[in-house]
């Protein structure tokens, strides 16, 4: 049932706890899931105040957008994030009676067009997302709208809560790509036009490069830039909003990235990732308290050999802004 994932008895808990859950979310009305997830929020809050350290790193996080805030304001702040996640996870749950009549009054489009013309380029799309607002209904929503889409996740190490999320995933019509394996089967499901989404916010590990996120050195994936180079397929940053005041979503597609090749992919791969990037930070400044700022972002810095490879890659697309700069379609 996995491969080296841990299997004891508190996983087992956590697994009848969550599918409990999950069926009182999917039984009562949704205003009634509503509320609930409202209560799970203030659960999230409550545990950021025992887990002190946890509760430190947001509120540090959430100093590099707000360095003048006082800790008062900051923790008003942290509230609005773990109500929205909460109530994130609550609608979440509600996928396997998730229909396309559900959603067709309370989700909104922007940039439909930008996504409808780069699937009719015929090579597949990337959308390149992150863990804002109901980021998970976006592509749930092109899946039930008849789209053949796939998102990468990453495994949850509790093998019964992995399969119990990806359960409700699949029950929208979405595929599944574990990050652990994906590169291969990426690019299989790009060469046959597919859509394929790839969170690119959290702290990178591997297959990164570091940009200045919000004017601060943060090790970030370049994953969809490095495919867009690879396979020629569009890659597009999508994000889906909540919308409090109307109690409906607004999922926004932006203009495919488009550059003019340098020459150079190491400086390439820095356009399009830092483009990416900086979109997300208008996105986040739109609704802050829509992002997971709980992540430790901001991890490391680079070393004195990546500064100078940097500077190296930034000199390039100076040098060559008149030729190559990035673009939208």
């Amino acid at each position: 049932m996995g491969s080296g994932k841990n299997n004891s008895s508190a996983d087992k808990a956590a697994f009848v706890f969550l599918k409990g859950l999950a069926l009182f979310l999917v039984a009562v009305p949704r205003n009634v899931a509503f509320g609930a997830g409202s209560a799970l929020g203030w659960v999230l809050w409550v545990f950021l105040r025992i887990e002190r350290k946890r509760l430190k790193i947001t509120m540090n996080n959430l100093k590099i957008l707000y360095p003048d805030a006082t800790d008062k304001e900051l923790r008003n702040i942290v509230r609005r994030v773990c109500r929205h996640f909460g109530r994130f996870h609550s609608e979440s749950m509600r996928g396997p009676i998730l229909k396309r009549s559900d959603f067709e009054g309370r989700v909104k489009f922007e940039g439909l067009d930008n996504f409808i013309s780069a699937c009719k380029e015929g090579k597949g799309v990337i959308l390149a997302t992150a863990h804002f607002g109901h980021f998970e209904l976006g592509a749930c929503a092109l899946a039930l709208m008849g789209y053949p889409v796939f998102s990468v996740i990453r495994e949850v190490d509790n093998v019964y809560v992995d399969e119990l999320l990806d359960n409700v995933r699949r029950s929208t019509g979405l595929g599944i790509i574990k990050k652990e394996s994906a590169s291969k089967e990426i690019i299989k499901h790009l060469r046959e036009g597919h859509v394929v989404t790839i969170h690119t916010d959290l702290h990178a590990a591997f297959n990164k490069i570091f940009i200045k996120f919000f004017g601060k050195w943060a090790a970030t994936f370049i994953t969809p830039a490095v495919l867009n180079l690879r396979t020629k397929a569009p890659v597009l940053p999508m994000f889906c909003f909540r919308n409090d005041a109307d109690d409906s979503y607004t999922i926004r597609f932006y203009p495919q990235v488009k550059i003019k090749p340098t020459g150079d992919i190491s400086a390439d791969v820095r356009q399009i990732t830092t483009y990416i990037a900086g979109v997300l930070e208008n996105v986040i400044r739109e609704a802050p308290e829509q992002w997971f700022w709980l992540h430790r972002r901001w991890k490391e810095e680079p070393d004195d050999k990546e500064l100078e490879a940097i500077k190296k890659q930034e000199a390039l697309i100076d040098s060559g802004a008149d030729k190559a700069g990035v673009t939208s379609a």
